[in-house]
C-alpha cells in the first residue's frame, strides 16, 4: 500500500490531538482514533499508518490514500571532535535548516531550529544574514527531534531540547507552543517541560504571554549588552522593545508562574565586556530571579565582523560577578570547527548543496 504523495495532501504529523479527531471523523471514522494515532505518531514515534495495529485496516488504507506521514529529512551532517554533530535537515514544506546534537559527559541537548531564517537581524548572529525565509510548522519542528533520536539512537534515552537553533521562537508564537503542548504532553513525547528551554531575543509581549500558557519550556532571554546604545546597534528589535520594557516582561513572567529564568550574554570583545558593563550586568540579575549564561563569541571569518573576549578576561568576568554574589556559568564553545556554536547556524547561499553528507 502506497503513501499519499503530494503537498496537497495534508500531513498528519504535528497536529494536535484535537485536529486529528477531527480528521478521522470526516474520513468516517469514530473520534477516539485520532487519540490513538496521536499516541503512535508521538509516544511511539511508529510513522507508518500500516502498522497502527488498533486501527482497522480499512481506516489505515484510507489515511494512506488520503494523508501523509512525513518529518522532513537529514541531507547531510558535519562532526566536530567534542562529538557534537551538526544537521542539515529539508524540512517537509521545503527549505533547509540546522539542528545541533550535543553531548557534555552523561547530557545530550538537541538545539532545535524554529524558523527557516530570521527576521530579527541581530548583527552577531549569522542565521540574521538569512533574513526570514518562512516559519516552521509544529510538525517541522517536531520532526528535527524525531530524525535526530533515530539518527543518534536516543530512542531510550532523556535527553534537553534547547529552541536555540535557527530563528526566533516567540516570533513562531502558535507553531512553537503547539510543538512544546505535544512534547510535554504524557500520551505525546512525554518530555517534561523542565527539559526544554525556549531562548528568545526579547520580544516582550509574547514573554508575557507565555507566561500565562498553561504549559510552557524553561525560558531565557538574550540580553547581551546593559545599556539601549549598545543593545540598538546589536539587536534591531531593541528599538522597539528596549531594555526596561524587556526587564518588564521579565518581572512579569517571574511575577505569574514563580520560576527562575536565565539571562543570556554574548560576550564580544571590546563592545560589552568593559568593568562597567559587567557591574550593570550584575545589577541585572541581582535584583531577580535569575541566573546568568556567559557566552563567548563564535567568531565566523569574513561574515560577522566582531572578535571574541578573550578566554582570560572571560574568566575575570566570572570571577568578578562570582564575587558579586552572582549565579553565573560559562558556556565554552562546543561545535565550532563544525559552525555548530551558538550564533553560527546558517544556510548560506549555496551551501545547501556542498555541505559534506556523511
Amino acid at each position: 500500500m502506497a503513501p499519499a504523495e503530494g503537498r496537497d495532501t495534508p500531513n498528519l504529523f504535528g497536529l494536535d490531538r484535537d485536529t486529528l479527531r477531527e480528521a478521522v471523523t470526516v474520513r468516517g471514522a469514530p473520534a477516539f482514533h485520532g487519540t490513538q494515532i496521536y499516541r503512535w505518531m508521538y509516544a511511539r514515534r511508529e510513522l507508518d499508518p500500516t502498522r497502527w495495529t488498533d486501527l482497522s485496516v480499512a481506516l489505515r488504507r484510507t489515511l494512506a490514500d488520503t494523508a501523509r506521514v512525513e518529518i522532513g529529512t537529514i541531507a547531510a551532517r558535519t562532526e566536530s571532535e567534542d562529538g557534537t554533530v551538526k544537521f542539515l535537515i529539508h524540512p517537509t514544506e521545503g527549505g533547509a535548516v540546522e539542528s545541533v546534537f550535543m553531548v557534555h559527559g552523561d547530557r545530550v541537548t538537541l538545539c532545535l531550529s524554529s524558523q527557516v531564517g530570521c527576521a530579527l537581524g541581530c548583527d552577531f548572529c549569522l542565521t540574521a544574514k538569512m533574513g526570514l525565509v518562512r516559519q516552521m510548522s509544529a510538525g517541522e519542528i517536531l520532526g528535527q527531534i524525531v530524525l535526530l533520536m533515530r539518527d543518534r539512537d536516543l530512542i531510550d534515552q532523556r535527553f534537553n531540547l534547547v529552541f536555540m537553533g535557527m530563528g526566533e521562537p516567540l516570533h513562531n508564537y502558535e507553531n512553537v507552543v503547539s510543538a512544546v503542548r505535544i512534547l510535554t504532553d504524557p500520551d505525546g513525547f512525554g518530555i517534561s517541560r523542565r527539559r526544554i528551554t525556549l531562548s528568545t531575543a526579547g520580544l516582550a509581549p509574547a514573554i508575557e504571554r507565555l507566561a500565562v500558557e498553561d504549559v510552557r519550556p524553561r525560558l531565557a532571554v538574550s540580553l547581551n549588552a546593559t545599556t539601549d546604545d549598545v543593545r540598538d546597534r546589536l539587536m534591531p528589535l531593541n528599538r522597539r522593545y528596549p531594555l526596561g520594557r524587556l526587564l518588564e516582561a521579565c518581572d512579569a513572567f517571574s511575577r505569574e508562574t514563580g520560576d527562575e529564568f536565565t539571562f543570556e550574554y554574548v560576550l564580544l570583545g571590546g563592545v560589552n565586556d568593559s568593568t562597567d558593563d559587567i557591574d550593570r550586568l550584575a545589577a541585572i540579575v541581582r535584583s531577580r530571579p535569575a541566573k546568568l549564561n556567559l557566552i563567548p563569541f563564535n567568531p565566523v571569518p569574513g561574515a560577522l565582523d566582531y572578535e571574541a573576549t578573550p578566554h582570560a578576561r572571560v574568566k575575570e568576568i566570572r570571577d568578578r560577578l562570582l564575587s558579586a554574589r552572582i549565579p553565573v556559568s560559562v558556556r565554552w564553545s562546543r561545535g565550532a570547527e563544525a559552525r555548530a556554536a551558538c550564533g553560527q547556524l546558517a544556510i548560506l547561499p549555496g551551501e545547501a548543496g556542498r555541505r559534506r553528507r556523511s
